[in-house]
């Protein structure tokens, strides 16, 4: 199950961040400008952002192995599709396409989480990592070497060996994860107990600012690289997201951190550590290494903190509330790349700090309202 389970989460993220450092590449084959490319980038989280939640709901009773299967052939016609299309409008179409695809994995994948979520959520968070470096690093290296049509046929190949794994490794095993809840619940029931939880709701207002945070940098990165006085080709900015690969031993060892330190210690000490990344970033050539590799460390330990969240909740089932979060965390994602898109032709790297900040005040004054005054406002009801 654990080879599943990380072949799901790699594989997902795998088809989520393609066009990132591909800018140069998509002036050449479709005239794109800076706002434009922002918008591609953004049109994979939007389809994520509108079918999680139904993605959450429909995999909830579903066996995960045949719900991964169909997922990646899917993904697999999708990027080939890609491959041939010389239209930026089919493009976009075709990464929404995506985009409403990758949820029904993810909740799946989610779903053998629950299992065993103190052991399952490190290497679930290592498979987005994994899987998120090399959605930006393999369609660099394989359209710049072999071309956008054989770059993409490439990646619709690993897809559908994917789903040839899944078969054979959840299929052979029978595994079909347990529920920790009663079925007898109605769906109603069970939106009514995600939206009424404040520690969900909590996670939900994280994961949208985590989101926002990590997609403005990364599309900004993407673009600010490849422009003077930089003029970096799409291999070697792709190269950069190995960056964030150490990561993963933090990651791996976050388990052992939470023996010492309690959530919010964790939470504030990551937001710290992210500013402190951000302003290396923008200080020097060199520095850009040693940023991302801060802001990764940062930004993905901050995601096993949401996803534990996630799973902490006896009333709500994994797939349903991980589906609710899912829409919040990509409807950030996908405001953030486009509007960072926008922010950096207007204003420069200076301009999407000042965004990135904005975001996260306001998304903090709602988490502590969340926390704090809802709470109060609640109790007091109670008392009239």
């Amino acid at each position: 199950m654990r080879t599943a389970l990380m072949i799901g989460s790699i594989g997902s993220f795998f088809n989520l961040y393609q066009l990132q450092a591909l800018f140069p590449q998509l002036v050449g084959r479709f005239g794109t400008t800076v706002t434009e490319a922002g918008w591609l980038n953004m049109a994979s989280l939007l389809g994520m952002m509108i079918t999680a939640p139904i993605a959450g709901a429909a995999t909830k009773n579903s066996n995960p192995s045949t719900v991964l299967i169909f997922g990646f052939f899917a993904l697999a016609a999708l990027n080939a599709s890609i491959a041939l299309t010389t239209s930026q409008y089919l493009l976009c179409v075709f990464r929404i396409g995506q985009g409403v695809v990758i949820p029904f994995l993810l909740t799946s994948t989610m779903n053998l989480v629950s299992t065993r979520p103190e052991s399952f959520v490190p290497l679930y968070v290592t498979g987005t990592i994994v899987g998120s470096t090399f959605s930006r690093l393999y369609p660099a290296w394989s359209v710049g070497a072999m071309g956008w049509e054989l770059g993409f046929l490439s990646s619709a190949c690993l897809m559908t060996l994917s789903a040839l794994a899944i078969r054979l490794l959840l299929n052979a095993s029978g595994t079909e994860p347990a529920s920790r809840l009663e079925r007898y619940q109605t769906p109603v029931a069970y939106v009514k107990h995600a939206f009424s939880d404040r520690t969900l709701l909590v996670a939900y207002l994280a994961g949208f600012a985590l989101l926002f945070t990590q997609s403005a940098v990364f599309t900004v990165l993407g673009l600010w690289l490849s422009m003077e006085p930089y003029l970096w080709d799409s291999e070697r900015i792709g190269t950069l997201y190995l960056a964030c690969l150490p990561a993963l031993f933090f990651v791996l060892g976050a388990r052992f951190v939470r023996r010492y330190m309690t959530e919010a210690m964790i939470a504030a000490s990551l937001i710290l550590l992210v500013w402190v990344s951000l302003w290396i970033i923008g200080v020097t050539d060199i520095s850009i290494i040693i940023g991302v590799v801060l802001f990764a460390t940062g930004t993905y330990m901050f995601q096993t903190v949401t996803t534990q969240l996630l799973n902490n909740s006896r009333l709500v089932p994994a797939g349903v509330a991980t589906g609710i979060y899912l829409s919040c965390y990509y409807l950030g994602g996908a405001i953030g790349a486009s509007l960072a898109a926008y922010v950096f032709s207007a204003w420069g790297w200076s301009g999407v700090i000042v965004c990135i900040a904005m975001t996260q005040a306001f998304i903090f004054c709602l988490v502590l309202f969340v926390r704090y005054g809802y709470m109060a406002t609640f109790e007091s009801g109670n008392c009239g």
